[in-house]
């Protein structure tokens, strides 16, 4: 099958979320599909990255867009009904680009990664147009208000507007959409009964990620996410400031690294906490990972499914997060995870991993059981299997006997 694939950021290096589930999507679909590509990139020297993509897509195709012209764009835009981040995407050029693609050839089908995407192919209705929304990100972005400064919180108020009713329109008009986790599933189903739904899960690298027998040393927590992103710098700076002094009541020699890329100075000024390290982007995750006891997500707030939680399962490390994330993993507390939904529950779980050898080894066994058997990049090649298999029909039902 043909199929275009719009997304909003180039999905290499796959180092962040969004990049990482259209990576591996590509890797996946292309063996099996005829792909053409089509990205924004931030510059020149961005768009040369794009040749790691060839080994799985027919045709790329990047518009170089600067974040400035994007961020006057939006700005320029404000009066318009739409979110911001749509605005910030607005692009003559790119609509140009798939219209002309469009146009040449003939694709059965194409993918859209986010809604920011969506507009680019809303009126081309002779394509069965999959938008891969992820998250319910309206969703997140109401949970994250009281965590805002008061100016954050009154932008961000009216953007969680009008995402949840663009949200609600992209899945009205699409032919069908896809989400991480069943909790967002669920949710975006209720405001949306008429919407063809589809859980398509992340799924985890097993050959890099997985347990190694070599002792870790006793003391060692490990926390990790892109520091561009709130929810991730809410979870650090609380994980700092209110939960590791408690754990460190318990276990005085305790040992925070901090990773992730897009480490600001707020960041870096974390090191002056005793114990406190840290690394920003490293290139070796699974060697952080193999030198962690314990791997700690206090994030309060977040739609879909953490990667990173899964991939710490992966390698065998304990976890430690909260009910907001484990809703969208599933995952059984005191079994595979444990939770922990304020300052004194989250230090508790992780005193009592540090403390309890046996248990860790259990619930690091565990986890790792649980994410090969849950969390697969299959099910996107079964989904796009059973889309190939539909449209073939109707084609033959539109030609008749």
């Amino acid at each position: 099958m043909r199929l275009l694939f719009l997304t909003s950021r180039l999905p290499y290096p796959p180092d962040r979320g969004d990049r990482l589930r259209t990576y591996h999507l590509l890797k996946q679909l292309g063996r099996e599909h005829e792909i053409t590509l089509v990205s924004f990139v931030n510059s020149r020297e961005e768009a040369q990255m794009g040749v790691k993509l060839d080994a799985f897509c027919r045709e790329v195709h990047l518009i170089v867009r600067p974040m400035a012209r994007s961020v006057s764009t939006a700005i320029s835009n404000i009066w318009r009904r739409q979110p911001l981040q749509l605005l910030y995407y607005r692009s003559r050029k790119m609509q140009k680009l798939v219209d002309r693609l469009l146009a040449k050839e003939k694709f059965e089908a194409v993918y859209v990664h986010l809604f920011r995407m969506a507009p680019y192919v809303i009126n081309h209705r002779q394509l069965y147009r999959i938008v891969d929304l992820t998250d319910v990100i309206s969703s997140e972005i109401g949970a994250s208000l009281p965590y805002r400064a008061w100016a954050s919180r009154v932008l961000y108020s009216h953007e969680q507007m009008r995402i949840a009713e663009y949200e609600r329109r992209v899945v009205g008009w699409a032919e069908e959409a896809w989400l991480i986790s069943e909790r967002d599933k669920l949710k975006l189903a209720e405001s949306c009964p008429q919407a063809n739904l589809h859980r398509i899960p992340n799924g985890v690298d097993l050959t890099r990620f997985f347990p190694t027998e070599h002792k870790k040393p006793a003391h060692n927590m490990l926390f990790v996410g892109h520091m561009g992103v709130f929810r991730n710098i809410d979870a650090v700076m609380y994980l700092v400031y209110e939960i590791l002094p408690k754990v460190r009541r318990e276990i005085p020699d305790i040992q925070l690294n901090i990773v992730g890329a897009g480490t600001s100075p707020q960041i870096r000024g974390l090191e002056k906490h005793a114990g406190v390290t840290v690394l920003g982007y490293v290139s070796d995750l699974i060697g952080q990972l193999n030198q962690s006891t314990v791997f700690v997500a206090p994030i309060r707030f977040s739609a879909g499914i953490q990667n990173k939680v899964l991939e710490a399962m992966a390698a065998g490390v304990a976890v430690v997060t909260t009910s907001n994330v484990n809703e969208g993993i599933s995952a059984h507390p005191g079994q595979e995870i444990l939770v922990g939904d304020n300052t004194k529950e989250l230090a508790d779980c992780i005193v009592r991993i540090l403390s309890d050898e046996p248990f860790r080894s259990r619930l690091r066994l565990a986890g790792r059981a649980f994410v090969e058997k849950r969390f697969s990049w299959q099910a996107a090649v079964e989904r796009m299997r059973q889309i190939e298999e539909g449209l073939a029909q109707a084609d033959i039902t539109r030609r008749g006997p």
